[in-house]
């Protein structure tokens, strides 16, 4: 399943043909995806994820590093942990923690009949929508369904703007890709590239400063 790549992969995708993609098509070669983190242009950090199939089933470990430092002393760390496994189009299991400057998070969910049982720090428990997807990114199934926040649990919506494709940094060339503007509940702008694999993200921190994610 890792090495296999869609027929559309070559091709530029329209915006729906991107959203409605075979998940495979967002699994780049090697079953692995890394970004370096940059605060106003200077790193701070990594995203990694990693794919392995089971079965019919694609587990997925996010692993999220970030530290901000002033006069080379630390000030501000993130540290996220994140397993999913997804089958199909469809959200099976999250299991996050995080810590967030100090202040753990948790979020667990669960496919059920129902639809997908949810229980985060910041959300309580509850029972989101059978398509929802998770804040994971890595496909852009993401763009068209509500989204459980896997930092604490939350159930997002948002409206997604189409912008266009654009040559953006990918493994040290630039490259097209299809440029996201995501608003609502949440508030950035996402990059997939022409296979429809995620490839890079903006957003304002905190403090007003931008976060860009560069894939390498």
């Amino acid at each position: 399943m890792m090495g296999r790549r869609p027929f559309l992969a070559g091709l530029a995708l329209a915006p729906a043909a991107l959203m409605t993609a075979p998940l495979a098509a967002a699994i780049p070669e090697g079953g692995r995806l890394a970004f370096r983190v940059l605060r106003n242009d200077g790193e701070i950090g990594t995203h990694t994820l990693a794919f392995s199939p089971e079965g019919e089933v694609v587990r997925v470990e996010i692993a999220i590093e970030l530290a901000v430092r002033v006069l080379g002393i630390p000030f501000y760390r993130y540290s996220h942990r994140n397993t999913e496994r997804w089958t199909g189009e469809r959200l099976l299991l999250i299991d996050s923690t995080t810590d967030r400057n100090g202040r753990p998070y948790r979020v667990q969910a669960r496919a059920s009949g129902e639809g997908i049982a949810v229980e985060g720090t910041e959300a309580g428990r509850y029972v989101a929508p059978r398509d929802a997807a998770s804040t994971s990114y890595w496909h852009a199934r993401f763009l068209r369904a509500q989204k459980i926040d896997t930092q604490g649990g939350r159930l997002l919506g948002t409206t997604i703007e189409d912008l266009g494709e654009e040559a953006i940094p990918i493994g040290g060339r630039d490259a097209p890709a299809r440029r996201f503007r995501v608003a609502g509940d949440l508030r950035l702008d996402i990059w997939y590239d022409r296979a429809g694999v995620w490839s890079g993200l903006l957003f304002a921190g905190e403090d007003g400063s931008a976060i860009r994610y560069v894939r390498t």
